[in-house]
């Protein structure tokens, strides 16, 4: 009985690394200041781009793994509108970000430069 609930514990485990989401756990690693969007590069990885003196966009591949851009509105005269700090080089966000349902519908954090999901 021992040995059936060892494998059915372990083959669970072994189920449980295969879910969908299991790849999405990363952090963003560095911060890139840019003048405009045209300065941005093709392949984002796990950069924040800043776009703009004072800060207008922060810019971000979506950590899912699906490939989209995330633009995050960082200028008080639109809406919606995320505040945006970094302290000891990691960037944190406030509200959490949530990408529309019809893209990927990735929903998460960003605290500490820890990506937190939802």
């Amino acid at each position: 009985m021992k040995n059936l609930i060892t494998w059915f514990w372990n083959f669970w485990l072994y189920l449980w690394s295969l879910r969908p989401w299991s790849h999405r756990r990363h952090e963003i690693s560095t911060i890139v200041h840019v003048g405009s969007r045209s300065e941005l590069p093709d392949k984002l990885g796990r950069t924040l781009y800043i776009v703009g003196d004072p800060a207008k966009w922060a810019i971000l591949q979506c950590p899912c793994g699906c490939g989209d851009t995330i633009d995050v509105n960082l200028m008080k005269s639109r809406n919606p509108v995320w505040r945006f700090s970094v302290a000891n080089g990691k960037p944190s966000f406030h509200p959490s970000l949530w990408v529309p349902a019809e893209k990927c519908g990735a929903h998460f954090w960003i605290r500490d430069g820890k990506i937190i999901w939802v």
